[in-house]
């Protein structure tokens, strides 16, 4: 039932009998669906609470139920605080664990409570959440998190999600890949300890490996491994999970480069020496291989000036990043628009 609001016309005063727990970076979309589901509600007898509908048809409620890992729902300020009381949760609970409830993602307005469910994301990906974490917090139903890139590995329990509409729900087994592992947790360790600037040289060293693997798909590592998930080696979908542990041990040598104030030719041509010997014992042509190094190594030549970038996180090693580096297409798009070399 509807009740009225202080501040608002209409709206709920009292959460719904039955919760449902946000997961952390969970899609609004997912989490209302949920919610919805808890409390034996239609989608659109749901969406009546939280506001009306702008720029969205009536058919939306039909169309998000049937496919829901297509679309997200945006709401403004009071759709957020409408949302917050169904959900029994503070909103700023709700911010913390979904990402399109950021201010910036906000619609406009500040009277009435309205909400919008366009077909795609306006930021983001929908990737299915992982079975075990989500069932870990209670949740048995299948949920989706809203990330900038269309996958994501789970360590903890060694599962591959993506934003596949045809794979197995509960994501591509990785435990007959603990490289694939191995290499997550590297780049998880990178990060807590360089913060953006480490998930920066991650993206240039995935962009490196993804040139790597355009021109030579058929390296037996890469084969192999997309044969132990099921997959066919020449597909894109598989490119990220292939060249994951390649990407991690190359991204820990551009940590080390970017660390040295020592730029001249000399250090270069050692360091693109230990670059190669990796590509060597991968079974990589060398020479095929060498141009991304070189392009990178020409925008990381001159060491940053530190007094002129800002700290690479709280409580995290500063890592200027070179001058040449700066030319991202996106600092929090997919992890190719977060390398210089996109």
């Amino acid at each position: 039932m509807v009740l009225q609001m202080p501040g608002w016309p209409y709206g709920p005063r009292q959460p719904l009998p039955l919760r449902a727990r946000p997961l952390p970076g969970e899609s609004t979309g997912s989490f209302v669906n949920r919610l919805a589901h808890a409390n034996g509600l239609g989608l659109a007898d749901f969406l009546q609470r939280v506001g009306q509908a702008t720029g969205s048809s009536s058919s939306d409620a039909a169309r998000v139920a049937k496919y829901p890992r297509y679309t997200e729902m945006y709401v403004n300020g009071p759709g957020l605080e409408y949302l917050a009381v169904l959900a029994g949760e503070p909103a700023a609970v709700l911010r913390r664990s979904l990402p399109s409830l950021a201010p910036r993602h906000l619609l406009p307005g500040d009277t009435d409570a309205v909400w919008k469910w366009p077909w795609k994301p306006s930021e983001g990906c929908l990737v299915h959440y992982c079975t075990e974490c989500a069932e870990a917090r209670g949740v048995r139903e299948p949920a989706w998190w809203l990330i900038p890139d269309s996958w994501r590995p789970c360590a903890r329990h060694r599962q591959w999600c993506n934003d596949s509409r045809t794979e197995p729900l509960d994501g591509l087994s990785l435990k007959e890949l603990p490289e694939v592992v191995d290499a997550h947790l590297k780049r998880c360790r990178i990060y807590k300890q360089f913060g953006r600037s480490g998930e920066e040289l991650f993206a240039d060293a995935f962009q490196v490996a993804v040139d790597w693997w355009q021109s030579m798909p058929r390296v037996l590592r890469w084969v192999h491994r997309a044969w132990a998930c099921g997959l066919e080696d020449r597909s894109a979908r598989v490119m990220p999970l292939v060249i994951y542990p390649e990407t991690a041990q190359l991204a820990e040598l551009m940590v080390e480069f970017e660390q040295s104030d020592v730029r001249h030719t000399g250090a270069a041509s050692l360091w693109l020496g230990r670059a190669e010997a990796l590509m060597e014992s991968w079974e990589l042509d060398v020479q095929a291989g060498r141009v991304p190094l070189l392009d990178w190594l020409h925008r990381h030549r001159a060491p940053a000036n530190p007094e002129t970038q800002p700290a690479s996180g709280h409580r995290r090693t500063r890592l200027p990043l070179a001058p040449g580096h700066r030319r991202l297409a996106s600092p929090t798009g997919p992890l190719e628009q977060r390398s210089c070399l996109s």
